[in-house]
């Protein structure tokens, strides 16, 4: 009797020890799905934790936006560098810019654009910035030369580039987001472009201005904004001296959430007038693209690259994959 009931605790305890390491590892396989479920944010994110042609905004720091290039275009004669616009890295090998800055470069051989990742300052070199040669630019097949429609670009870098604490792609919106529900909202805008005396800014500039709806675009100056905001468009600024002037073009408009920041905006355009600035009305509305509006024509763009480079597959290779999809258990 006392054996059988020996037996009958040893048996229990083994039991509860069972379904403890069964629940065990249901809770580590519940926390193992759980992290495939949660992709790793792999765009957008500064790594550097410091805060820190922008006329009326202020200096950044090394590291602060990570994902603006410089685009350069290169004599083919002498080689020297004439800074053109800015750009925005979305992938290892990709950056979005204007279609303006780039337009009469397309045609012309490898190397006539470079791009710089990392840079801070135009006149001081950063020791950790990427000098990046563009392979290929897609201007969009709608942009007619001197126009404000259309105004986007695709660079494709010969070589990916590897990501450091200064270099990090942005991260791209949805292409299902209203541009209408960020009315209000402040964004970043930053570049190198012309300061109040007339030059371009040595140091990267930044300034926080809200996208303004299109009603308010169309008040503040009909003749200008109707015949280049719609939805591929949309205007921002403050009107108090703090706007893009040449040379910001093609720099994006960032957006943070939860510490992670999106490309909404690409500077193209402002008003021109003439004075101190060079011809950039500080005082008015300027113009940008809207991206989520382009994000069907970005992707198609670097997958018909994708595709360009990927090596020919014989017809005996097709059917061997053909053979193995009809043999599959699922």
């Amino acid at each position: 009797m006392k054996l059988d009931f020996a037996c009958m605790v040893a048996v229990t305890m083994l039991l509860s020890l069972v379904v403890v390491v069964v629940d065990s590892e249901q809770q580590v396989l519940s926390l193992s799905r759980t992290k495939k479920l949660t992709p790793r944010i792999k765009c957008g994110l500064r790594k550097i934790k410091r805060r820190g042609l922008i006329v009326g905004g202020q200096e950044t720091f090394p590291g602060n936006w990570p994902w603006h290039a410089a685009v350069y275009h290169v004599d083919q004669t002498n080689h020297k560098r004439e800074y053109k616009c800015g750009g925005t890295l979305i992938r290892a090998g990709y950056l979005l810019t204007t279609a303006s800055c780039v337009y009469h470069a397309k045609e012309k051989p490898e190397g006539a654009v470079i791009v710089e990742l990392g840079q801070h300052n135009l006149v001081e070199s950063f020791s950790r910035k990427i000098d990046a040669i563009v392979q290929n630019i897609s201007v969009h097949e709608k942009y007619i030369s001197g126009e404000t429609m259309y105004d986007i670009a695709v660079l494709r870098l010969k070589q990916n580039v590897s990501f450091t604490n200064y270099v990090q792609p942005v991260c791209l919106p949805d292409s299902s987001e209203s541009i209408g529900n960020y009315v209000g909202v402040r964004g970043t805008i930053v570049g190198w472009g012309f300061r109040a005396a007339g030059a371009l800014s040595d140091k990267l500039q930044s300034a926080e201005v809200p996208i303004i709806s299109y009603i308010d675009c169309l008040k503040s100056d009909r003749d200008f904004f109707a015949r280049n905001i719609y939805d591929g468009m949309f205007c921002a600024g403050l009107v108090n001296g703090t706007a893009p002037c040449f040379g910001d073009a093609g720099g994006g408009m960032f957006f943070q959430d939860n510490r992670v920041w999106t490309l909404r905006g690409i500077i193209s355009f402002t008003e021109r007038v003439y004075g101190a600035t060079g011809g950039c009305n500080t005082e008015q509305y300027f113009g940008l693209v809207n991206v989520a509006h382009f994000i069907p024509w970005i992707e198609e763009t670097i997958a018909r690259w994708n595709d360009s480079i990927r090596p020919p597959v014989s017809r005996v290779q097709q059917q061997q994959q053909q053979q193995q999809q009809q043999h599959r258990p699922w």
